[in-house]
């Protein structure tokens, strides 16, 4: 069997090894997927999306060492790509190394400055920090660039929250609210931006859905019984 031959069968096998892989992952199969990743690279040492994914699996699994060799193995294959270094970001945010999360985001703008999941990630290293100003402009970018994800007018919300700008707060929640109604947090968020404002019946209605969403959650009780005693006080005191 000459050379070529066995290049084109390998490539072949890695191919379809590969669809299988990325099938996995998808459906969750994060150990299976693993596997594959890994099978291919020891028959293909140049192959970008199985040290992409294998580094996406990894990430998810909790394995951050191995997760962050494989995508610096990605980027050294197609440095053009901007996935690795967003990928990257996000384990040195998980991990708390804030200096080098931003870092790789900023070096994932000079190939795309319209991401959203890059302005999203910008924006939680920035909260962490407490740098509040600039979250907010990083989650206002990520809304823009996508205007139906529910959870980047949830983290505005709570950066307007913590710049006392608490109408804004609430106009992000609600806007959290009305794209997902599923999420019992958005909820919470909502009634802790309605106490702000002292609208104590709202407050009260969005601990309630809440609480139906997630009958367990603790906070939620707490501030709904904050609330039921201000406007039992209050319509004592008419």
């Amino acid at each position: 069997m000459n050379i070529l031959l066995i290049f084109l069968l390998v490539f072949k096998l890695s191919a379809a090894d590969l669809k299988e892989g990325i099938k996995l992952f998808k459906k969750a199969s994060y150990k299976e997927a693993k596997k594959v990743f890994l099978e291919i690279i020891k028959n293909d040492m140049k192959n970008y999306t199985a040290y992409f994914y294998l580094g996406k699996t990894s990430r998810i699994l909790g394995d951050n060492d191995n997760a962050v060799l494989a995508l610096q193995k990605a980027m050294e294959l197609q440095p053009d790509k901007v996935d690795p270094y967003i990928e990257l970001a996000d384990v040195y945010l998980v991990t708390g190394n804030r200096n080098l999360a931003e870092k790789y985001c900023f070096y994932a703008l000079e190939y795309d400055k319209e991401n959203d999941r890059l302005f999203y990630i910008l924006g939680q290293i920035y909260f962490n920090k407490e740098d509040y100003d600039k979250a907010k402009l990083s989650f206002q970018k990520a809304c823009k660039y996508s205007s139906e994800n529910a959870y980047y007018y949830n983290v505005i919300g709570l950066t307007y929250m913590k710049l006392n700008q608490d109408n804004k707060a609430n106009t992000a929640f609600l806007t959290a609210v009305a794209l997902d109604s599923r999420i019992y947090f958005f909820y919470f968020n909502l009634g802790l931006s309605y106490e702000n404002l002292e609208k104590w019946e709202k407050a009260k209605d969005s601990y309630e859905k809440c609480l139906k969403l997630n009958k367990d959650y603790e906070y939620a009780e707490k501030q709904l019984k904050k609330v039921k005693n201000i406007l039992r006080r209050k319509k004592k005191s008419k």
